[in-house]
């Protein structure tokens, strides 16, 4: 069998800022989020996707982020418990940009594989992915809103604009004794969850887990607004099986059996969840007053409501979204789907 021809490209990771965005509770998250980077598995560091008669593999050393983010906490952190400031030349130290080398391989060839952006599309995939496991893993470890990709010279960069706010909030607010709860999870079983639902490089989901991992990246792509109701929504209705516009009673009744949830939460996770309803169908059927694009609640006052309430039901909607992700990998559940039961009384 003949040897496939093989071209070796070298791409550049540019992260303009990779720490948190947040200090709470950073005595807590702060060593977790380390510990994760730290001696990063091959799962984060390599990738093999065969595509068209082509087997393309990426290889990532996340060592730079994972020094450069323990650096940031010994730096800051003193100042987060009270501490003093910390010398100018220590702040700029852990400024400046961050970048990290990337390596694609590529053995043989086909109808698109000459092409610049070729190898550089599959380190974006393969990016969204390491995002998706590190923030599932250790909710807000990844914060890749700044991050741009850059193949051969004269290519323009592809700005990655992922953020982790959603997981960081979640977490924070579970901490804080709120609900939905999240939580760090073992490595080892995010990992095993990722493997066995092989994504690749799928450009359209599938599954309803597929679905809610890709509504997941496309909200983490935008700030909040109001169609980001919209966007939860589908992820909850097509990891829960429930037809678009369904009732609330039927996904509550079906997160309640997943999330092991108690009366009382039942109840809470209700009541919230109308309230979202009530917010998405104002938006969808044309109920809803569009705001200006350039709004601002310190200029119109009539915005502080509004603006807190869309904040809190979309964060309560992004969180239970990844709770019940969280939930599953911790089930070990890769297929989900519900049937329903007819319960009678005899005379």
């Amino acid at each position: 069998m003949p040897k496939l021809k093989s071209t070796s490209r070298n791409v550049v990771l540019e992260f303009k800022s990779c720490s948190r965005d947040n200090d709470d509770h950073c005595e807590i998250i702060d060593p977790l989020i380390e510990q994760f980077w730290h001696n990063a598995p091959e799962v984060l560091c390599h990738r093999e996707y065969e595509h068209n008669e082509c087997i393309i593999s990426v290889d990532i050393s996340w060592q730079r982020l994972a020094n450069r983010l323990r650096r940031f906490n010994e730096i800051w952190g003193p100042v987060t418990a009270g501490g003093a400031l910390p010398r100018k030349n220590s702040v700029q130290s852990v400024s400046r940009p961050l970048k990290i080398p990337a390596k694609v391989m590529i053995s043989g060839t086909n109808d698109t594989s000459s092409y610049q952006w070729y190898p550089t599309f599959f380190v974006e995939v393969f990016v969204h992915e390491v995002f998706l496991i590190a923030n599932l893993a250790v909710p807000g470890s990844a914060n890749f809103y700044t991050l741009s990709i850059t193949g051969n010279e004269g290519q323009s960069p592809t700005e990655v604009r992922l953020s982790q706010y959603a997981f960081e909030a979640g977490w924070i607010n579970s901490l804080n004794g709120e609900w939905p709860t999240l939580e760090a999870l073992a490595r080892k079983d995010v990992f095993e969850w990722f493997k066995a639902l092989d994504l690749g490089y799928k450009q359209r989901a599938g599954t309803g887990i597929e679905k809610a991992l890709y509504v997941l990246l496309h909200m983490a792509k935008d700030d909040t607004r109001i169609d980001s109701v919209i966007w939860i929504f589908h992820g909850l209705e097509a990891l829960l099986s429930t037809r678009v516009g369904e009732s609330v009673s039927g996904m509550v009744r079906r997160l309640g059996a997943i999330l092991e949830l108690d009366a009382r939460t039942q109840k809470l996770l209700n009541h919230r969840l109308r309230k979202l309803y009530d917010l998405r169908s104002s938006f969808v059927h044309g109920g809803y007053s569009v705001l200006h694009p350039a709004s601002s609640e310190v200029i119109d006052r009539s915005l502080d409501g509004h603006m807190s309430d869309l904040y809190e039901l979309t964060q309560f909607g992004a969180a239970l979204l990844i709770a019940t992700l969280q939930s599953l990998i911790k089930k070990r559940i890769i297929e989900l789907g519900f049937d329903e039961l007819i319960v009678t009384t005899t005379i």
